[in-house]
């Protein structure tokens, strides 16, 4: 065993001695063998990447990024705290599992699989390629008001329908085919024994019959909109604008004016709820008891006042103190008593004063200006 010059000292060289047949003795050398490899570490990279990645990602981030993108990206479990500046090239396999906070600026180049579960809030643009897969069961109802007729082609010729679709020769007759309510209709058409057979023949609830329309009741008591069926034969010749299809439609068609009397609605009181009581045994005082003419709800901000002061002050100006209920002191000021001709004091009680100034009477704070300035 000797030390390896070349290697040094903690390195071996082995000699091993054998005798062959000719009796000689042979002497060999047998491979050097560090006893362990010195821990170099080197000042400059390689000038090519390992073969294999290492086993841990180094202690601190490269200060500059790699010039192209790694061939096989990690898949890290938490993602990047800030987004990309830019999107992939390519699209994720799967979709992301929440929706993104602003919809895209233009629409994918395919439409999705499955429609979504809910409509979006404005019709589109322009109207899909392809039709859909099926039509509706029925076509859709005509717009406007449609009276009824008797249906004598469909389901055994038993019925009144009003979808619009009644034959020209009682269109052009509307006095003597077409009524406001299947009622009218049925009885009309139907009665005797088929009267309860035309009534039953459509629901109430069918797509194409509001079993009743509404008209402007003139000839009654005028206050709103009716559907009893007895409207004057005037307004079947001109069906479409004396009848509505809904009690709101016709109210705020003819009874605009008085609204929420048409419909018997009350709605939100923004303004306050105090207004003036001029009908009732007072005719100087605001009331809050929700009791008030459904004129006034048309025209909240000048009729309903949040406070009670504030109601007599815009509707009894000339009588506040009355409307409040309180009684009067006057302010002590001056102003000319016309009936008297001279000036006495706002106020009640003895002589200067000469009762409670009107809130026309112009006061003054002494007698002497007073009279200087009425008395000439």
């Amino acid at each position: 065993l000797a030390e390896n010059p070349i290697l040094g000292a903690g390195s071996r060289r082995f000699r091993t001695r054998r005798r062959n047949l000719s009796g000689l003795t042979v002497t060999s050398v047998s491979a050097t063998e560090p006893e362990s490899f010195p821990n170099f570490r080197s000042k400059v990279p390689s000038s090519e990447p390992s073969s294999e990645p290492s086993s841990e990602p180094s202690s601190e981030p490269s200060s500059q990024p790699s010039s192209e993108p790694s061939l096989n990206p990690s898949l890290s479990a938490i993602p990047t705290s800030e987004p990309s500046s830019e999107p992939s090239s390519e699209p994720s396999s799967q979709p992301s599992s929440e929706p993104s906070s602003e919809p895209s600026s233009e629409p994918s180049s395919e439409p999705s699989s499955e429609p979504s579960s809910e409509p979006s809030s404005e019709p589109s643009a322009t109207p899909s390629c392809t039709p859909s897969s099926a039509p509706t069961e029925s076509p859709s109802k005509p717009p406007g008001v449609n009276l009824f007729y008797p249906d004598w082609l469909n389901n055994g010729g038993e019925g009144c329908r009003n979808d619009g679709d009644e034959p020209d020769y009682m269109a052009v007759n509307p006095t003597d085919w077409l009524s406001s309510t299947m009622e009218a209709c049925c009885k009309k058409f139907f009665g005797g024994y088929l009267f309860e057979t035309c009534m039953g023949r459509y629901p109430p609830d069918h797509d194409d019959c509001n079993v009743m329309l509404y008209y402007p009741d003139w000839e009654g008591s005028n206050k709103g909109c009716i559907n009893d069926g007895q409207e004057p034969y005037y307004m079947l010749s001109n069906g479409k604008y004396f009848f509505s299809n809904s009690l709101e439609d016709c109210c705020e068609k003819f009874y605009e004016w008085d609204f929420y009397g048409c419909t018997g609605t009350m709605p939100d009181l923004t303004n306050g709820e105090y207004y003036p009581d001029w009908l009732g045994s007072s005719s100087s005082t605001c009331l809050n008891d929700n009791k008030m003419p459904k004129y006034m709800l048309n025209n909240q901000v000048w009729y309903l006042s949040k406070t009670l002061k504030e109601c007599c002050e815009t509707h009894f100006f000339w009588d506040v103190n009355k409307c409040l209920g309180t009684t009067a002191v006057g302010s002590g000021k001056w102003y000319i008593k016309w009936s008297d001709s001279t000036c006495v004091q706002d106020c009640v009680g003895a002589s200067p004063c000469g009762g409670i100034a009107e809130s026309w009477d112009e006061t003054f704070s002494d007698k002497n200006t007073c009279c200087k300035n009425k008395m000439w």
